[in-house]
This record gives C-alpha cells, sequence and structure tokens, in this order.
C-alpha cells in the first residue's frame, strides 16, 4: 500500500425524489481507500450501500460531496473502476470466452486479446470451458467468468455489490479463496457490498460499519488478521462477534 489514497470519498450526500416525496439515502460519507486495500461497506438493507458504490462507479452523482480516484473527480463511468454485481450479468448467447473478451475488444489487438482471455480463463480455473455457454456452466462458475471479465481490463479499483450472495456456502469459500489470490497477485483494490459479516472478516483490510438511513460510516474497523483466515480462530470469531454487536446496535438506535 502507498501513503497517498487511490480513492477518496468527501462529504458524499445523496437524495431521491418521488412527486413530494424526499429520501435521503446518503449523509456526508467521507472514508479514504488505499492501493492495495479490500475495503468492505457492511450494512442492514437499505442503508445505501449499493447507492454509495454506484457513485464511486460514475452510474450515479451524489447531491453534495464528491468522490475522487488517484486525485481525479469521478463524474461518469470509467475503465478504472469496474463493478461485479450480485447477478452475474453474463451475455447468454456469448460463449464464456467471448463474455471475458467483450470488455477488452476496442483496448486490446485480436492477438493479444486471445492471449488475455486465455490467460483470464487460466486464472480463475476455466480454461476448458472457454465454449461453453453461461447456461452450461454452474452458478460459481458464472461468477467466476464475470470476474475474469472486469480483471482482463486491469481496473485500478474493483467494486462488487454482493458478488458471492446467490452462492451456495462451499461455492462461496471457493471464491473468496480465488478473489483473495488474484488481488494478491495483482496488488489490486477492492470496494464491495455485503451484509455478511463473516464473509466481510473474511476478505476486508477494513470493514466501514454503516448506519441505517441516511446512511453514514459509523464505524472504521481494521481487520489486522493474516491470511488465510481461519473462522474458527478466536481473534475471528470475537471481530465477527463486535462487528453483529454495532449493527445490532444501529438496529436499537433506529
Amino acid at each position: 500500500m502507498t501513503g497517498r489514497p487511490l480513492l477518496s470519498l468527501k462529504g458524499v450526500s445523496k437524495v431521491f425524489r418521488n412527486g413530494g416525496d424526499v429520501l435521503e439515502v446518503l449523509s456526508g460519507v467521507s472514508c479514504d481507500i488505499m492501493e492495495g486495500e479490500q475495503v468492505c461497506l457492511l450494512g442492514r438493507s437499505g442503508c445505501g450501500k449499493s447507492t454509495l458504490l454506484r457513485i464511486v462507479a460514475g452510474f450515479l452523482l451524489p447531491d453534495a460531496g464528491h468522490v475522487e480516484i488517484g486525485g481525479e473527480r469521478i463524474t461518469a463511468p470509467g475503465s478504472d473502476r469496474c463493478m461485479v454485481f450480485q447477478e452475474d450479468a453474463l451475455f447468454p448467447w456469448l460463449t464464456v470466452r467471448e463474455n471475458v473478451a467483450f470488455g477488452a475488444r476496442r483496448k486490446m489487438p485480436r492477438g493479444t486479446l486471445d492471449s488475455e482471455v486465455n490467460r483470464y480463463l487460466e486464472k480463475v480455473g476455466l480454461a476448458s470451458f472457454g465454449d461453453y455457454l453461461p447456461r452450461q456452466i454452474s452458478g460459481g462458475m458464472q461468477q467466476r467468468v464475470a470476474l475474469a471479465r472486469v480483471l482482463i481490463l486491469r481496473p485500478r479499483v474493483l467494486l462488487m455489490d454482493e458478488p458471492f450472495g446467490a452462492l451456495d456456502a462451499l461455492t462461496r469459500r471457493e471464491m473468496h479463496k480465488l478473489f483473495l489470490s488474484l488481488m494478491k497477485e495483482t496488488n489490486g483494490t477492492s470496494l464491495f457490498v455485503t451484509h455478511d459479516v463473516e464473509e466481510a472478516v473474511t476478505l476486508a483490510d477494513r470493514i466501514l460499519v454503516m448506519s441505517r438511513t441516511p446512511g453514514r460510516i459509523r464505524a472504521d474497523i481494521p481487520v489486522a488478521l493474516c491470511r488465510p483466515r481461519d473462522r474458527f480462530d478466536g481473534t475471528f470469531v470475537r471481530l465477527c462477534r463486535e462487528v453483529q454487536d454495532l449493527l445490532a446496535s444501529e438496529a436499537v438506535i433506529a
């Protein structure tokens, strides 16, 4: 990690309007994320986690405050930020190989692209599935394709909105290992949303616990545990309990 933040959120607020109704979703959210950090947004449903992620992606603009990447203000989507969603969002008529190549077609010559697609399929363990259609592979495999499709673009920040939430427990743990391996290999930076406390403690270097609407960062919790992390380790269990207590107290406050 370097000394200068890669991603900075500065007083980000967001309001949604529907006729005469006004809903304040986010209020004054500020934080810095360093290069190479894995940072989790954790909170109850409706606290604005996904909205904040979409503001960082450039899909939404804040009503107050702003977001910077590398010191430059974010005003629109860009290839320096790529999103992985809970639903795989693959093109069903394209093969696995074609899905991985889709976003990079305009950025790479054909020969380089073919080589890079093969390399990333190998990284995610799908080298022999390149000619399959999405419907012919499992949900876990589809999420591997989605991960390869964004990583081939080499984004500065990987944004993930509950990407493993729809997977069964064993597949989810396999995806955790794959994600951490890829982030370590590339010194990648990520900001991801989850409502699963154990997943947050497993993956994150820091956990940003958000309050109920309007969403604010209530706590910034460092996760100073060596990897790979043992979910039965006493320190791991205590940290999970600490975070769960924070979420529970937020419910009482609300």
